[in-house]
Order: structure tokens, then C-alpha cells, then sequence
């Protein structure tokens, strides 16, 4: 009895054996097999195509030198020593630095790494600064042809320009979020110069420049992408507006002679009168520095989405 209790406990394991193997089994088989995905693709490079605006600002450092015609001395009546010396005051150099800042706009169209643009901006440019001062005439200094006493005159000059404007094509390289460019073009300001000498008897040469000025500018500058719609800058530009010119007269008042003259001449004229011929010359330069932000803009039509 005992043998076959024994032999039936046995076969009771060995069934119960058998069945979890056969249900852990029929689970396996019944696993979903694993899915193999390729990686997604890389994001596309940033672009630099499409329309921006933007602000900047920086400064600029000019150079800006007059030069006035020639002053003659009527011979006999006068001494050249000392119409030279009225011309060489009345041909004034000067440094202006100013502040400046503004607004631009521009296009790019990219190519791969190659982007080509187009640029406006116009900003408040501010380049001011005036010179006066007291000159002897050297005939009347010591050792002079005529000697103490000593005779004096004056003169002062002043420049102002107070706005830019640029037009500019664009080409750069682009390096992810980074472009560097070169830049030039047309490049346009506005000029007054203002000058009067006075000499003796309160004659005086007057002498003025007014007008637009057109030129060319130069550069080169680099941008970095923070987002896809905006965008850092720096920017260095060399502007050169060539030389302007204006007229210039000599005020004689009642009585006065006119012993100098911007023409030569061999007869002294007596005031009053304004005696034409005289002019005066400004070159203009200026380099400039300045930083921006670009914000660009998104005009593409939105995507039509049809629904079934």
C-alpha cells in the first residue's frame, strides 16, 4: 500500500511539472517579436533665406578736411605772405566722432553654404565739431617786411553731417548658426559747411557748403543665429563720400579796399561789393562700428489642411 501511495504522489508531480512547462512555454510563443526602427533624420541646417528687419547702433570716427581757393594779394597793395596765411587757416582739418544708430532691412537667398543678400539702412549719424581762432599776418610780425605793431585775423569753420543711408549687396558664407559677409555699395549723407574769415577793416571771405552727398562704402561683418527668427550682429563699415564744393565771396564794406582777392588781380576794389570767385572744398571719410539684432520674417503662406 505504502509503494503504491508513493508511486501516485510521483506521477502527480511529474503531470504538474509537465504543465507549467507546457504553459510557460505557450506564453513565450505567444511574445510580440521586437520592432527594429531606423533613427530619425538629422534636423536641417538653419536658414538664412527670407526677408529681415532690424535696429543697430555703435560709433563712427570721421576725417573731414576744407581747403578754400587760393587768397591773392593785389601786387603792390598787399603782401602774398599774408594771403597765404589767410588761405592756409581757412583750410581746416578736423576728426568728429558721434554716436549713431538706426534701422535696416534687408533679403537673402542661400545656396548650400553661400548666402546673397541685399541691404538698406538709414541712421542718425551726428558728425559735428567747428575750429575758430586768431592768426597774425606774418608781414606784421617781427622780422616781418612791415613789423610790430602786429595785425591779426580771424577765422572759423564749422562741419555738421547728421544722417546716413546705405544700399548694399551682401555675400557671405554660412556655418550653422553662424555667417560671415562682405558688403559694399552706395552710400549717401548730407553736408553743411559754414565758414567766414575776417579780415581787416571788416572785409571778410564767407564761404558755404549745402547739398546731399553720395559715395561708396565697404565692409565686412558677422551674424549669429539664437533662434530661427533672430539674430545677432556686428558690422564694420569705411564710408567715403568724395569731395563737395561751394561758393565763397568777399564782403567789402563801404570804403573798404579789397587788397586780396580769389582772382588775381591788378586793381584794388573799393566796398561796397561782394567780390565772386572764392570757394571751398570738403573730403569727407568716416569709419564705423556698430552692433544689431535682425529679427526675420515669416511671410510664407499657411499650409492648407483638408479633412476627410
Amino acid at each position: 500500500m505504502k509503494t503504491i501511495l508513493l508511486g501516485a504522489l510521483a506521477v502527480s508531480v511529474a503531470v504538474t511539472a509537465v504543465s507549467q512547462i507546457a504553459f510557460a512555454a505557450d506564453k513565450a510563443s505567444h511574445k510580440r517579436a521586437p520592432v527594429f526602427t531606423k533613427a530619425p533624420p538629422p534636423a536641417p541646417p538653419p536658414s538664412w533665406a527670407g526677408f529681415y528687419i532690424g535696429v543697430d547702433a555703435g560709433g563712427v570716427w570721421g576725417r573731414e578736411d576744407i581747403v578754400h581757393s587760393p587768397v591773392f594779394a593785389v601786387p603792390g597793395s598787399a603782401f602774398q605772405i599774408d594771403s597765404n596765411a589767410v588761405t592756409i587757416a581757412s583750410s581746416p582739418s578736423f576728426r568728429p566722432s558721434s554716436f549713431t544708430g538706426g534701422g535696416h532691412a534687408g533679403y537673402n537667398y542661400q545656396s548650400g553654404p553661400t548666402v546673397l543678400g541685399v541691404e538698406a539702412d538709414f541712421s542718425y549719424l551726428g558728425l559735428r565739431s567747428s575750429t575758430s581762432g586768431v592768426f597774425p599776418f606774418p608781414s606784421t610780425l617781427p622780422g616781418g617786411p612791415l613789423g610790430p605793431p602786429t595785425l591779426t585775423f580771424t577765422s572759423s569753420t564749422s562741419v555738421q553731417n547728421d544722417w546716413l543711408f546705405t544700399f548694399r549687396p551682401r555675400l557671405g558664407m554660412a556655418s550653422q548658426n553662424f555667417l560671415l559677409y562682405a558688403t559694399g555699395g552706395l552710400a549717401v549723407t548730407n553736408e553743411q559747411v559754414s565758414q567766414t574769415t575776417g579780415v581787416l577793416n571788416s572785409a571778410s571771405f564767407v564761404s558755404t557748403i549745402s547739398t546731399t552727398r553720395a559715395g561708396w562704402v565697404a565692409g565686412f561683418g558677422g551674424e549669429y543665429m539664437i533662434s530661427p527668427s533672430w539674430s545677432l550682429r556686428a558690422e564694420y563699415l569705411h564710408l567715403d563720400f568724395g569731395t563737395a564744393t561751394g561758393a565763397g565771396v568777399e564782403n567789402l564794406p563801404a570804403g573798404v579796399g579789397g587788397n586780396a582777392t580769389c582772382v588775381p588781380s591788378t586793381v584794388v576794389v573799393v566796398g561796397p561789393t561782394a567780390l565772386q570767385g572764392c570757394s571751398i572744398s570738403a573730403h569727407l571719410t568716416a569709419d564705423l562700428v556698430r552692433v544689431g539684432i535682425s529679427h526675420k520674417l515669416d511671410w510664407a503662406p499657411a499650409a492648407v489642411v483638408t479633412k476627410y
